[in-house]
């Protein structure tokens, strides 16, 4: 009844599933059998976030000392401060916060995970895609069912977009697996990370690929032919051509979302670190990969248009009947009106792997549209990165 640890996993398995309820009983527990502990009175602010209460947060966390070693807790408490400020409209604050957490974050694993290697990777897609004729690829294989793929730049809706199609009878979603990832290093093995030998693929071939990915994919699911299953992560929008090659026929739900918010709110995240990730410790690094990310994935709307359906998160919270009824038009499926209710599916869904875990089971609200207009001055020098995308998706 005294062991921090047990007590401390217990609040981590409570929040990340939205047991608000459960999450208050064992913080009772904890003040009786703990007394003023840190990592107690960090769980308080944790819960008094969860209820709104920002004022509490702020007078809990600005002087709240965790040990150095709890680099976890240190970056979280970080930013749910920043978030209190954000909410209390104190944005310089906030901001201030924001920053202390990704930096911590950054100096802690910058040699782990090195950020160029994910704007390599990047970039060597675009040299090959950019300059590819698609009439180099031979596509004559038998048409077959292929997979559906729901992609985006992180922080774009991809998973408001999960939680609603899950909600629907005859679809599955697959939340954030290395299915893609795992298929994408079988296949640069195989073709030696030379794209040009993607231009004449046999049948063998072909097939091989397909079993490989639909064997990790089937690790994870127990197949009914009578569903759609959705493999949902949204930096696989970097291996569409990749993913294409193999599953001509394969649909891809491309979630869009304001630049300028998509690019601050990945800065307000922490995400679990990975060479992806680091990219998103400041906003100059952040928008230049979100510049990269959307010139790749403009060439590949050019190559593979008739694939893809594009979605805005403005329209899903804005329109949310008309916007979704053509998604499902998209996956041949029909409106259910039990989708409307989709935060409820949400609250019912265990632990969530997407940092939108404590999102996901509230219904629409539009205080994330425009929100980077509150911090407008951060985004001086990186506006020119992100006005062509504001052209490009029409905002």
């Amino acid at each position: 009844p005294d062991m921090i640890e047990t007590y401390k996993n217990l609040f981590f398995i409570y929040n990340r599933s939205n047991q608000l309820r459960k999450l208050e009983e064992i913080l009772v527990k904890a003040k009786i059998n703990l007394g003023n502990h840190s990592i107690v009175n960090f769980f308080q602010g944790i819960y008094d976030f969860e209820n709104k209460d920002f004022q509490a947060v702020i007078k809990n966390f600005e002087k709240l000392k965790i040990e150095k070693k709890e680099v976890g807790v240190i970056s979280i408490k970080n930013e749910l401060l920043a978030k209190s400020y954000d909410n209390i409209s104190e944005y310089e604050k906030s901001f201030k916060f924001f920053s202390e957490a990704n930096n911590l974050i950054y100096q802690i694993y910058k040699n782990k995970y090195k950020k160029e290697n994910y704007i390599d990777l990047v970039n060597q897609r675009i040299k090959y895609y950019l300059k590819l004729d698609i009439k180099k690829w031979n596509i004559e294989f038998p048409k077959q069912n292929d997979p559906t793929f729901l992609v985006g730049f992180p922080r774009s809706g991809t998973t408001l977009l999960d939680t609603i199609l899950r909600t629907h009878n005859s679809v599955e979603v697959i939340e954030e697996k290395p299915i893609v990832e795992e298929f994408v290093d079988d296949l640069k093995n195989k073709i030696n990370n030379d794209f040009t030998k993607l231009e004449k693929i046999n049948q063998k071939f072909y097939n091989e690929m397909r079993n490989i990915y639909f064997e990790k994919r089937n690790k994870y699911i127990k197949l009914d032919k009578n569903k759609i299953y959705v493999d949902k992560l949204p930096l696989n929008l970097i291996f569409i051509g990749e993913i294409y090659r193999f599953f001509p026929n394969a649909k891809f739900i491309f979630a869009i979302r304001n630049p300028y918010d998509t690019v601050l709110s990945c800065f307000m995240q922490q995400f679990t670190p990975n060479e992806a990730m680091m990219n998103f410790t400041n906003l100059d690094d952040a928008s230049k990969f979100y510049d990269l990310s959307m010139t790749l994935y403009k060439k590949y709307f050019e190559l593979f248009k008739s694939n893809i359906f594009e979605i805005k998160y403005e329209d899903v919270v804005n329109d949310f009947d008309t916007s979704i009824k053509k998604l499902l038009k998209f996956l041949d499926l029909e409106w259910e009106e039990s989708i409307k209710e989709f935060y409820i599916t949400a609250s019912k869904r265990g632990i969530i792997s997407t940092p939108s875990f404590n999102q996901v089971n509230k219904p629409i609200y539009k205080k994330s549209i425009n929100r980077w207009k509150n911090y407008e001055h951060k985004f001086k020098n990186i506006k020119p990165k992100l006005s062509k995308w504001i052209t490009e998706f029409k905002y």
